[in-house]
C-alpha cells in the first residue's frame, strides 16, 4: 500500500522525491514524509495528510542533499500521527528508513533493543528496522552487509529502503514479498514501490526478486541474493507513457480512466495468439482448476467461470485469494490456477499463488504490469495492456480482465482470434452518453442510505461490481446478488423509494429478471433499469447497446461505474482516494 521512492543523484534530490511522492499518492496513505543527507546530516521531515499540505507545512522541496528518500504511509501498527509517518531513524539518527510491508517479530525485536540500551520514538513496527541497520552497521561498517544481516532478523514481508548519514553515496534495499524496483538512469539511481514513481526520470527497471538485498549509487546498481552471491541482472525497458499518469482535462483520475474504455478493451484484445493458446491448453488440461482474485478482479473471474463451466464445459471454481488456501489439500500436480490481478502485487493473491505452487499446482495470471511479482511467479502471463490505473477503484482494469478472459474462454473453445472489437469500442463509447441521465438519479437518491443491484446469470457478477463501485466511492450501504436471491431474506429489507438498479439485458434470462423486478416494484422498490430492452416496470431506464453476449457486462459496468463516481463527488468525497482503502493491497 505505501509509496517508497529513494534517489541517489548528481544534482539535489528533494524536487524529484516530491514529483515522485505526488505519483504514488494513488496507493493510499494518511501521512507522508522525506529525507536526505546534506553536509554529513541527515534530515527528516514529515507529518500526517496529503503530500500537498505537508509540503506547505514541512517545505520538503527546499531539503538539500543529492542522497534521499520519501514515503506515503498507510498506518498498521500505530495511529495516524506525526511521529508514527515514515521516514524512521535509529537513535542516533545515522540510519534512515522507509518501508512497506508488517514486521511480524517486531515486539520481541524492539524489546531486545531496549534491552540493549535503543529509545523508541514511535509505534510503529517499521522503526525496529532502523535499530537493528544500525547495531549492523556499528559492527560491518559496510552498508550493504548491514542491511542483509539486519533483514535476515525479520520475519514478515517487508520492502525496505535505508541510507547511512556518513555514506551519503549509498542506498540498500531489501525485499521479502513486497515490491521493490530499481531505476536505472544517467547519473542517478532510484529504489521505488511502483514504476511510476521514477518513471518521469528514467523507463529503465530491475525488478528485484524475493529476498534480494541491492545497493545503489549514482552510478551503479548490486544485487546480492539470499545466498550472498552477485546477481547479475540487466535492466528492462518498461513502456509506461508519461502522458497515462496524467489527469488531462478530467477533474479525477478515476473520470478520466472510465472515459480511457473505449480504447482500452481494444488495447486488452491485442494478444500473442500463441500465448493465448498456451492459456487455454493448461485450462483444457487441468485436472482441478481454480480461479483466484480479490475484489473487482474476482468479479471478472466469476464471469470468466460462468463461461468456462456453461459453454466450454470445464469446471472452474473461483475462491477469493484471501481464502485459496482453505482449498489447496485438493491440488496438486496437474491443477492449475488462474490469478487476476491489477497490480500483480495483491498480497493475498501472491500468498495465494505461493501456497498453489507448493501443492505443485500451475499458476496463469492475467496482471497489467508486466514486471510485477504475480507476472514474474507464473508459468503464463497475459496481460491487460491498459496503462497505469490510478484511481483506487477499478475501472478500465475490470473490463479489460473481461476481454482478456473472453479471449481465453474463446480458446478453450476453439475459435480462432474473435473479432468485433471496433464494435464493442463504439458500444462502450455509446454507453458512456449516459452520464447526464446518472447525474440526474444522483441527484434524486444521493441521500439514500441503500442501494441493492441484481441481476441473473452471466450478469450477476455485474451486480456485484456494482454494488463495490458504489460502496468504494460513495461510503452508502450497497448490496449486489443474484435476482434469484431476493426472495431469501433480502424483500424484507425493501420499502417505498428503495432504489434498486436491475442489470437485465435481453436474452435467456430477461423475463425471468422482469418477474423479479415485478416483485420489487410491488415492494415500492424504486427500479432503474440497465439493460438495450426497455420496460414498463422501470421507474428510471438507462440504455446500453446491444453486444455480444459474453461482451455485456462490459457495457453494463459503465453505467455503474460513472453512477459511483458521481456519487462521491456529489457527496464531496475525493473518487480518486476514496478513504480506508489502498490501490494495492500489499499486506495481508
Amino acid at each position: 500500500m505505501c509509496g517508497i521512492i529513494g534517489c541517489v543523484a548528481e544534482e539535489p534530490v528533494a524536487g524529484i522525491l516530491l514529483e515522485g511522492l505526488k505519483r504514488v499518492e494513488y496507493r493510499g496513505y494518511d501521512s507522508a514524509g522525506m529525507a536526505t543527507i546534506s553536509d554529513g546530516r541527515l534530515g527528516v521531515r514529515k507529518g500526517v495528510g496529503r503530500v500537498s499540505e505537508i509540503e506547505g507545512k514541512q517545505r520538503l522541496s527546499t531539503m538539500s542533499g543529492s542522497t534521499g528518500m520519501a514515503h506515503t504511509r498507510w498506518a498498521t501498527h500505530g495511529g495516524v500521527t506525526d511521529e508514527n509517518a515514515h521516514p524512521h531513524t535509529s537513535c542516533r539518527e545515522l540510519v534512515a528508513v522507509i518501508h512497506n510491508g508488517i514486521i511480524e517479530n517486531y515486539l520481541p525485536l524492539k524489546r531486545a533493543l531496549k534491552a540493549r540500551g535503543h529509545k523508541f520514538r514511535s509505534e510503529t513496527d517499521t522503526e525496529v528496522i532502523s535499530h537493528l541497520l544500525e547495531a549492523e552497521y556499528k559492527r560491518v561498517r559496510d552498508p550493504l552487509q548491514a542491511t542483509r544481516a539486519a533483514v535476515k532478523k525479520l520475519k514478515g514481508q517487508y520492502a525496505i529502503a535505508a541510507m547511512f548519514q556518513d555514506r551519503p553515496d549509498v542506498m540498500t534495499g531489501a525485499r521479502k514479498d513486497a515490491p521493490l524496483i530499481v531505476g536505472v538512469g544517467n547519473n542517478v539511481n532510484f529504489l521505488a514501490s511502483d514504476v511510476l514513481a521514477f518513471i518521469g526520470r528514467t523507463d529503465r527497471t530491475i525488478f528485484l526478486d524475493n529476498l534480494e538485498v541491492v545497493e545503489i549509487t549514482k552510478d551503479a546498481v548490486k544485487i546480492v541474493g539470499p545466498d550472498g552471491r552477485r546477481v547479475r541482472r540487466e535492466p528492462t525497458q518498461v513502456a509506461w507513457e508519461l502522458s497515462d499518469v496524467s489527469k488531462s482535462d478530467y477533474a479525477h483520475f478515476t473520470l478520466k480512466e472510465i472515459n480511457e474504455q473505449p480504447r482500452t478493451v481494444v488495447s486488452a484484445s491485442v494478444q500473442d495468439p500463441e500465448r493465448v493458446e498456451r492459456f487455454a491448453r493448461a485450462l483444457k488440461r487441468a485436472k482441478s482448476l481454480y480461479i483466484t482474485a480479490s475484489g473487482t478482479s474476482y468479479h471478472a473471474g466469476l464471469l470468466m467461470k460462468f463461461r468456462l463451466n456453461k459453454e466450454a464445459k470445464v469446471r472452474a471454481d473461483v475462491v477469493v485469494a484471501g481464502e485459496l488456501k482453505e482449498h489447496t489439500e485438493f491440488m496438486g500436480k496437474g491443477s492449475v490456477v488462474v490469478a487476476l490481478s491489477q497490480s500483480g502485487e495483491t498480497a493475498d493473491v501472491l500468498e495465494a499463488v505461493k501456497e498453489a505452487k507448493r501443492h505443485g499446482a500451475k499458476v496463469c495470471s492475467i496482471v497489467n504490469a508486466a514486471g510485477s511479482t504475480l507476472a514474474r511467479e507464473s508459468d503464463v502471463v497475459l496481460l491487460l495492456n491498459c496503462g497505469p490505473e490510478v484511481g483506487v477503484a477499478a475501472t478500465k482494469s475490470f473490463t479489460a480482465q473481461v476481454v482478456v478472459a473472453n479471449l481465453v474462454v474463446d480458446a478453450v473453445l476453439g475459435k480462432k482470434r474473435p473479432n468485433g472489437f471496433d464494435e464493442l469500442s463504439d458500444a462502450v463509447a455509446e454507453a458512456l452518453k449516459c452520464e447526464r441521465q446518472v447525474k440526474d438519479l444522483v441527484n434524486e437518491y444521493r441521500d439514500r442510505p441503500d442501494f441493492y443491484f441484481v441481476a441473473r446469470g452471466y450478469e450477476s457478477p455485474v451486480a456485484l461490481e456494482g454494488a463495490l463501485k458504489l460502496k468504494e466511492l460513495s461510503y452508502i450501504h450497497a448490496e449486489g446478488m443474484p435476482a434469484s436471491e431476493l426472495k431469501h431474506g433480502t424483500l424484507a429489507l425493501i420499502e417505498k423509494g428503495t432504489p434498486v438498479v436491475v442489470i437485465n439485458p435481453s436474452g435467456p434470462s430477461h423475463a425471468e429478471s422482469l418477474s423479479n423486478a415485478e416483485e420489487l416494484k410491488a415492494r415500492g422498490a424504486d427500479l432503474i433499469g440497465v439493460s438495450d430492452e426497455k420496460d414498463e416496470v422501470y421507474r428510471h431506464f438507462v440504455r446500453v447497446p446491444a453486444v455480444q453476449p459474453k461482451f455485456m457486462p462490459i457495457v453494463e459496468a459503465i453505467p455503474l461505474q460513472l453512477l459511483a463516481y458521481h456519487f462521491a463527488v456529489a457527496r464531496k468525497n475525493n473518487p480518486d482516494y476514496p478513504r480506508n482503502l489502498a490501490k494495492s493491497v500489499t499486506v495481508k
